[in-house]
């Protein structure tokens, strides 16, 4: 009967070193707090807001310990995006009625590539904000950033399909604007996934 002990003893700790510890989570928050900011920052377009959608994420994620240590960071990030949504979706839906007569003009295959989030996490939010509604830079996030489907984005984003596509290009378009305008070079700027 002790193999039987020792086995269950062995796989509980195995369990345990691939879970995520509450400390865990609080750290990797901690440690990504500035960029899950910026995120929830460019979907609320409000300081405080965006401060609340990160405390919220990290209350929201540390009910979830058993998060398994790889996925960590994505679901921190998803937690926040989540979050700064919620703080902002009657901004969101205000914005959607503007791009009822506009069509995606199939940009919305397109994701951005690494240069290029590096590019945008470099700019001053505030150029962000003014540039673009919050279903634009809600769009941006998840479509471009975080390179979730136009489909998922419409449905976090509580929007049809079509005008989440048109939303996410209207970034695409301000984004292109605001490299050519920098100088950025246009090799590889655009990840085409389908």
């Amino acid at each position: 009967m002790e193999w039987f002990h020792s086995t269950e003893r062995e796989q509980a700790e195995r369990t345990k070193d691939r879970l995520a510890s509450s400390h865990e989570i609080q750290s990797a928050f901690a440690e990504q707090r500035d960029y899950l900011y910026w995120i929830a920052l460019l979907i609320t377009g409000d300081g405080a807001l965006a401060d609340l959608a990160v405390v919220n994420a990290s209350a929201l994620s540390a009910n979830y310990s058993s998060v398994f240590r790889d996925w960590l960071m994505g679901w921190a990030t998803y937690a926040t995006v989540r979050a700064a949504v919620r703080e902002v979706r009657d901004l969101i839906s205000v914005s959607a009625s503007h791009y009822a007569d506009s069509s995606s003009e199939h940009c919305d295959d397109d994701v951005l590539s690494g240069d290029q989030i590096m590019s945008l996490r470099n700019a001053d939010p505030r150029d962000i904000l003014a540039a673009l509604d919050p279903l634009a830079r809600s769009a941006l996030v998840l479509r471009g950033i975080q390179h979730a489907s136009i489909g998922d984005c419409a449905l976090l984003l509580d929007v049809p399909r079509r005008i989440a596509g048109a939303a996410y290009c209207q970034a695409l378009r301000w984004n292109s604007e605001r490299t050519d305008a920098d100088g950025v070079p246009h090799e590889d700027r655009v990840d085409s996934r389908l």
